[in-house]
């Protein structure tokens, strides 16, 4: 039995371990959802542009803050850019490189500002840290929802925060204006079905699902995770406990790494006054 004919089994997989409450609804929107891994491997076979921009639909279809539309996409399929943002990724794999299409998520108030100067008004919001932030909270919900529809049509998916890695030489690479903002690359394509890669296991709902007031973490809840994370890990090799990991990739040591500490200096150029 697979986990798309067992709610009960996707959700297993999903926490790594048996859940002990049951799912009270099923369709085949939540078992996309829930049956998410990212895909590293493709199959040599393009996307097509229908495709895309079905995608894209979906991705509009998103909710927008107050209905600015402040988010733009760019669909990389040039092989000689994605070569380059590999490089700006950093990745140990080359899903960036050989992935059919990558879009670029971007914050643009290109269209703002057209029509300020068109009708000679001040962007007074831009001067504030709420506009900067709900750009990237609009990238955020349109790039999920893209995620969602590609892999409700049977394609893979792998997220890119790795394009803050150096985010000024995303904008070089894709000829962006210094006010467009690249935060988070997809990258799409037909998953390998060879590449043993499955549902990665998430938090015990315990440590996330708050109910009325919020509840203190649970260090047994995170000890539970280490396990249930490592079990999955083993089939594929040894690897760091989750636990240090985390705390590992928040230390000063990892951000001056790359150029993440400087996107501050990206949203200032562009025009954000972060106030």
């Amino acid at each position: 039995m697979t986990g798309r004919d067992n709610p009960r089994e996707l959700l297993n997989a999903r926490y790594g371990t048996e859940i002990d409450w049951e799912p009270g609804e099923r369709n085949d929107t939540l078992d996309v959802i829930l049956s998410h891994r990212s895909v590293r491997r493709w199959l040599d076979e393009t996307v097509s542009e229908e495709q895309i921009r079905t995608i894209v639909a979906a991705a509009q279809s998103a909710p927008s803050s107050s209905n600015k539309q402040t988010v733009s996409v760019v669909a990389v399929q040039d092989a000689g850019i994605k070569k380059e943002l590999q490089v700006v990724g950093r990745q140990m794999f080359n899903h960036i490189e050989t992935a059919p299409v990558v879009l670029i998520w971007c914050i643009d108030h290109s269209i703002a500002r057209l029509l300020a100067e068109r009708d000679g008004k001040e962007l007074g919001a831009l001067e504030y840290f709420d506009e900067a932030g709900l750009g990237f909270l609009d990238a955020g919900i349109m790039a999920q929802n893209a995620a969602i529809a590609a892999e409700s049509m049977g394609l893979g998916t792998v997220y890119l925060g790795s394009m803050r890695n150096d985010m000024e030489r995303v904008q070089e690479l894709l000829h962006l204006p210094t006010h467009v903002v690249p935060v988070v690359g997809l990258a799409i394509g037909h998953p390998d079905p060879t590449e043993r890669a499955g549902i990665q296991p998430r938090l015990p709902q315990e440590a996330v699902l708050h109910w009325d007031v919020y509840g203190a973490p649970r260090p047994e809840l995170v000890d539970a995770y280490d396990t249930a994370l490592n079990t999955y890990y083993s089939r594929y090799g040894q690897h760091q406990l989750w636990s240090h990991q985390f705390v590992s990739r928040l230390g000063a040591e990892i951000i001056i790494k790359t150029s993440r500490r400087l996107v501050r200096r990206v949203l200032e150029k562009a025009g954000f006054g972060l106030r």
